[in-house]
């Protein structure tokens, strides 16, 4: 009856192996698809071919950090553009109006990348939080798997051993 409970028990390790090593190949893959998003966005943006070769569960990610990082940017800049103007800080660089809207349009397209600059290392930030997370959590799916495997291999002694035992001994 003792042999049949250890063959339960290691029938019961192996698959608990199992699913740890699909739940650790789970994460590594989780990890992968972040690690291609935070590559993607490193540059500051995300043109259509990174959208095109992004993972599937990073899509919508890099959507959103496109229209979000442009959106955020924009707005951002126009309010301090705004400011500027307001409080008389751009100043007339001269008497004609195209050099001036083109020394504007110079003063917001410096706002708008600061802006942009800043969002991304807010996405960054939260990203490497991410990424810690994970590896944090692949760490543990390693030990667990191990102490598994341990227990795995302790049975399938065991239960060699108490076959050897109880097998018939005709001499």
């Amino acid at each position: 009856m003792s042999l049949l409970i250890l063959f339960h028990r290691k029938m019961s390790l192996r698959q608990q192996i199992n699913d740890k090593n699909y739940q650790l190949m789970q994460k590594k893959q989780e990890l992968y698809d972040l690690q291609s998003y935070t590559a993607a966005i490193a540059d500051g943006s995300v043109s259509m071919n990174d959208l095109t070769t992004s993972p599937a569960s990073m899509f919508g990610n890099m959507s959103q950090y496109m229209v979000g990082s442009h959106n955020y940017a924009m707005n951002a800049a126009q309010q301090n553009m705004a400011y500027l103007q307001g409080t008389n800080q751009i100043g007339q660089v001269s008497q004609d109006a195209t050099a001036q809207n083109q020394y504007q349009m110079a003063v917001f397209k410096n706002l708008y990348d600061q802006q942009k600059a800043q969002y991304q290392k807010a996405e960054e930030a939260k990203l490497q939080v991410k990424n810690k997370q994970i590896d944090n959590e692949c760490l543990k799916l390693e030990q667990q798997l191990k102490q598994l495997e341990a227990e795995y291999q302790s049975i399938g002694s065991s239960v060699d051993k108490y076959a050897s035992e109880c097998a018939p001994k005709y001499a």
